[in-house]
């Protein structure tokens, strides 16, 4: 990267401002704002009033992790998992299978790359693939993991909301985003770098970058000559892997637990798989196009 600065000074900051604009425009106003309230509602207990101490198998903390990271897109499925789990609210087998499979792409992302970026008609089975299988498969898992919420054995936890809570807060919200905007701003530079490698079979460079950066994919994506069953298939492996980039950032916030970033690879590997795996067999078998 340092050489690619030295002797393409050009393209090099394109990137980084891309990389930049992207953060400032799409993820600060929309992550921020959840990062800040999100640790304020586990700061303050506002759940304990449901009885988290007793045993069930997926708990009101696990179901807000699922809700927020499904609604709002990834690190956050994955920092909120991290959190309940560094708080002991959640065990270490369910916050492994957590991280994985709420750390999705947002749907408003997804809406935008479809339709504004790829030009494609929506189909809602593209939803289910995307967020109904790795529902399913989370919550089948979490149920057959056996494993029950821990029991707190303290003073029985109540809400309380204070200024120093909502400072913590907006603290931790800002620390987490400008940790996103520096890989996003890193990856958004490596993206350009390999589209400049020799790589004469335009096919392989669009892999490389699509799974080295999903935003940067999907634009290559749009530009790529191929049919639209072809771009759904591509586009669904780019989102549902979220990049080489989507991994450094899970890795930055899992980076606080003893959550091995190993077993978090080789699930999403496993999930992004199936995923596209099932588009092929959907798209490919004219089901419905």
């Amino acid at each position: 990267m340092i050489f690619y600065f030295i002797f393409a000074p050009t393209q090099a900051l394109f990137a980084s401002r891309r990389g930049l604009l992207l953060w400032f425009e799409q993820l600060l106003p929309t992550l921020l704002p959840f990062s800040i309230i999100s640790y304020i509602v586990l700061a303050s207990g506002l759940f304990s009033f449901r009885g988290n101490g007793k045993k069930r198998r997926i708990s009101s903390w696990e179901w807000y992790v699922i809700l927020c990271g499904f609604l709002f897109g990834f690190p956050i499925g994955s920092k909120l998992t991290a959190d309940l789990y560094r708080d002991g609210k959640i065990s270490k087998k369910n916050a492994s299978i957590l991280c994985c499979f709420t750390n999705n792409l947002s749907p408003v992302f997804v809406t935008s790359a479809m339709a504004a970026m790829l030009n494609l008609n929506i189909h809602p089975v593209l939803y289910l693939v995307l967020y109904g299988i790795p529902f399913s498969l989370g919550i089948a898992a979490l149920v057959f993991a056996g494993e029950q919420t821990p029991v707190q054995k303290n003073a029985a936890p109540r809400f309380h909301l204070n200024m120093q809570i909502i400072d913590a807060g907006i603290i931790n919200g800002f620390e987490t985003l400008i940790k996103i905007c520096g890989y996003i701003m890193m990856f958004s530079i490596l993206s350009e770098l390999i589209k400049t490698l020799p790589v004469h079979n335009p096919l392989v460079s669009l892999l490389l970058v699509g799974c080295t950066e999903v935003t940067n994919g999907i634009s290559c994506l749009a530009a790529y000559s191929c049919s639209d069953a072809v771009k759904y298939l591509l586009a669904v492996l780019f989102l549902s892997w979220n990049g080489i980039s989507g991994l450094f950032q899970t890795a930055s916030v899992l980076g606080m637990t003893d959550l091995s970033v190993r077993q978090y690879l080789k699930n999403k590997l496993v999930l992004s798989g199936i995923q596209s795996g099932v588009t092929g067999i959907l798209f490919f078998g004219n089901f419905f196009i």
